[in-house]
């Protein structure tokens, strides 16, 4: 956001958001030529006219995301074309913030789109510096691109379809050119679901007019909270808007501010938007498919209704006090556990105080796909169908003319249908759902505003990463991108390479736990881990009356799963060190299965028969191997094909220069190095060699320390590889006979200056 009293939302960045938009905008539409690519005659009604017909006039209603049903449409047209498209869809995530979309993934897009053709173009440096973006976006962006792209190839035919003088004077003024958006915005079947695109192009074409804001409600919600600087709010928002921002812009200079008034910053935000402020709807999964071993949703679906049975509670009002809801569960359910009641308390207080009509609900039947509807009344008690269907709310379902089915929704969307709770709010990613039924248009803005159904992205390597971890930054975002990648990452190496504290370091860069608690968590195997410490099993509690009884516990990457689950939006990292101690396939057990089909659905051991558990795509797997003991040849061809592998290997790069700069850092001389060196050389077995961790001691420079440390740490590790081979370890590899083989003498530590 503009702090430095620039006259465009998000400063420099919005400005050059701004002017690559006018360029393309005021430049293409005037000349009719490409602005990547200006040899290339692609602004002309004959080549917007081809994107009409292969992308507005046949849209494909396949499960394909919007890149593969891109590819098809575009099959055929020219090179033009293809272009145009490229720069629509540029300018379409333009001013959408990293968090949204990522740089990365913007080149990559607009990358994709033009080798569709066979002409060498590139997206132009002065259009990719101008991609950092300033808005967050949400589901509008992200799962509605088709319709902001037919919008976007609609008003540029619009643009073409005026005389040049015409079209130079639209592109002039910003409310012409506002009035020629809104005619074209209305996409097949009438509905608006490019309106975020909309108001964002306004902001990109004329933004010392309009406002950097996609959401109509905030915009109204502004208006409504400072109508009385301009003397009472009109029908036009941005019209409002703009002589909102001229008086407290003036207000402003007046007090001796310079900056830039920001509706999304204080002291301004407070003023429309409440800290408590929350979104006015709201989107529920409700389970009935295994309700005392019955399909209810069947049953739902013709009689107009959802339920929540816990049978044995009978009658429970809206409003009832959770103390109150406690003390029934526990008279209900003697042998749960408190934090299983808890559990159970949270979801009948969903659906009896936090949901309201309105709402959008989603079911799952197994055989018959997703169904979504929305909620049409306050909860009621009608135990004439029986206790299970008593607790109820009206709904009104969606009648589309396909159902929709679990694959044809996006990963993490379909990761949400993986909850093991009753009754589970899934606002974020609700807006999809509805979309595939039919219901888009009863989607309101501030849901939309929430969604977090885009693809996760790791955000770039940082030089305090590389600074912190002494490896070349173009290594260490490989390796990033070979996490996200592949989603399974297993580090080995011999002894000493820094495996462990690499895994972790990554872990916490993407993750990022001290802002999502929970995000990271580390396990290490043994020879006894076992499914049941890994997965889930049954353990040993005392009742209250004193006999013992056993809980289905989940073990840690269950539990991390959940966690991944709730927020799908933000990566999680689980950490196995020492992954090859463990019988591999004995504690993976069938989530071999879903480490490589991360969509897919299982019932887990231990798991109720219509109970399924998945890996949600959010979730990533960091595992570290010792190569001592030589046991990575012994991972059985499954587990090589479920994850990625990289070696850290002391004789070779990143690794082989680790202690060297890590030395030269601290001023300290590099004999410890240059023994390391020598050491690997007479072990001369890569798999056996030792790692410079074991040097990366502030001390080493000290004889008396590192003698220490090759004493006590290195010599009994050969020792223990050497064992039984006649071999005299101190002799060969004590720092006395690698001293002599380089022809020096103990170091001493240096004097300190002061």
């Amino acid at each position: 956001m503009a702090a430095d009293g620039s006259g465009v939302h998000g400063g420099a960045a919005g400005t050059r958001c701004a002017e690559a938009a006018g360029a393309i905008l005021r430049g293409s539409a005037v000349t009719g030529r490409s602005a990547f690519a200006p040899e290339l005659e692609s602004w002309t009604p004959e080549v917007v006219g081809e994107l009409v017909r292969g992308f507005v006039e046949q849209p494909d209603t396949s499960s394909d995301d919007f890149l593969t049903k891109l590819r098809k449409q575009l099959r055929g047209v020219s090179a033009e074309a293809v272009v145009l498209a490229a720069e629509l869809l540029y300018l379409n995530m333009l001013p959408l913030a990293g968090s949204t979309i990522g740089i990365g993934r913007k080149r990559e897009i607009i990358a994709e789109v033009l080798s569709l053709q066979d002409r060498d173009v590139e997206l132009p440096e002065r259009f990719d510096a101008a991609m950092e973006g300033v808005v967050l976006g949400g589901m509008a962006f992200l799962n509605l691109r088709w319709a902001q792209f037919a919008f976007l190839i609609r008003l540029v035919g619009a643009l073409l379809d005026t005389e040049p003088r015409e079209r130079e004077a639209l592109l002039s003024d910003p409310w012409a050119f506002r009035e020629t958006a809104r005619k074209v915005m209305p996409d097949r079947g009438g509905g608006e679901r490019a309106r975020a695109q909309y108001h964002l192009l306004l902001w990109l074409a004329f933004p010392e007019t309009f406002e950097a804001i996609a959401n109509l409600d905030h915009k109204r919600q502004i208006v409504a909270a400072f109508a009385d600087l301009i003397g009472g709010g009109s029908a036009d928002e941005d019209r409002d808007l703009a002589a909102i921002r001229a008086e407290l812009q003036q207000a402003e200079l007046q007090q001796g501010g310079g900056a830039r008034v920001d509706f999304y910053a204080e002291p301004w935000a407070g003023r429309w938007r409440p800290a408590d402020t929350e979104v006015t709807q709201r989107g529920w999964l409700v389970r009935g498919a295994n309700v005392g071993g019955a399909n209810l949703v069947p049953e739902w679906l013709e009689r107009g209704f959802c339920s929540l049975s816990y049978r044995e509670l009978g009658e429970i009002a809206p409003g009832t006090p959770h103390e109150e809801i406690d003390r029934l569960l526990a008279e209900a359910y003697p042998d749960a556990t408190a934090n299983s009641n808890i559990q159970q308390r949270s979801q009948i207080t969903a659906f009896l105080d936090r949901m309201s009509p309105g709402d959008l609900v989603v079911t799952v039947d197994p055989d018959h796909g997703v169904h979504v509807g929305t909620v049409s009344s306050d909860p009621y008690y009608d135990a004439a169908d029986g206790r299970d269907r008593a607790r109820r709310r009206d709904v009104a379902w969606a009648r589309p003319t396909s159902t929709p089915h679990r694959h044809d929704f996006s990963e993490k969307t379909q990761n949400t249908l993986g909850s093991a709770r009753t009754v589970s709010d899934i606002t974020r990613y609700v807006a999809e759902f509805a979309e595939a039924a039919g219901l888009g248009e009863q989607v309101t803005e501030d849901v939309l505003a929430v969604d977090a159904t885009g693809e996760v992205r790791f955000r770039p390597v940082t030089e305090e990463l590389v600074h912190r971890l002494h490896f070349p930054k173009k290594w260490l975002q490989e390796t990033v991108e070979l996490l996200q990648n592949k989603k399974q990452l297993i580090l080995f190496g011999p002894p000493g390479t820094g495996k462990t504290h690499l895994a972790r370091a990554i872990a916490d860069h993407v993750a990022d736990p001290a802002a999502n608690p929970g995000a990271v968590s580390l396990v290490q195997f043994h020879p006894s881990y076992s499914y049941e410490d890994f997965v889930q099993g049954f353990r040993p509690r005392q009742k209250r009356d004193g006999t013992m009884g056993f809980d289905l516990v989940d073990g840690p990457i269950a539990r991390m799963a959940d966690r991944a689950r709730q927020n799908p939006s933000q990566p999680h990292v689980l950490v196995i060190d020492e992954i090859n101690r463990a019988n591999l396939p004995k504690v993976f057990g069938e989530l071999y299965f879903l480490l490589e089909y991360r969509q897919e659905e299982i019932t887990l051991q231990y798991a109720g028969e219509d109970e399924t558990f998945s890996l949600p795509g959010n979730l990533f797997v960091i595992g570290t191997m010792n190569t001592v003991d030589r046991s990575v040849a012994l991972v059985d061809a499954a587990m090589r094909r479920r994850f990625a592998f990289l070696r850290l290997s002391p004789d070779q790069p990143p690794v082989d220069e680790l202690l060297k700069s890590w030395l030269r850092e601290r001023g300290l001389p590099v004999e410890a190095d240059l023994l390391l060196r020598e050491l690997n050389r007479l072990i001369g077995d890569p798999d056996q060699a030792i790692g410079p961790s074991y040097l990366m001691n502030p001390d080493v420079a000290d004889p008396a320390v590192l003698e220490r440390i090759w004493q006590t740490e290195i010599l009994p590790l050969l020792e223990d590889q050497h064992y039984g081979r006649g071999i005299e370890v101190e002799e060969v590899f004590g720092l006395a006979a690698l001293r002599s083989a380089l022809g020096s003498a103990p170091a001493s530590r240096p004097e300190n200056p002061e």
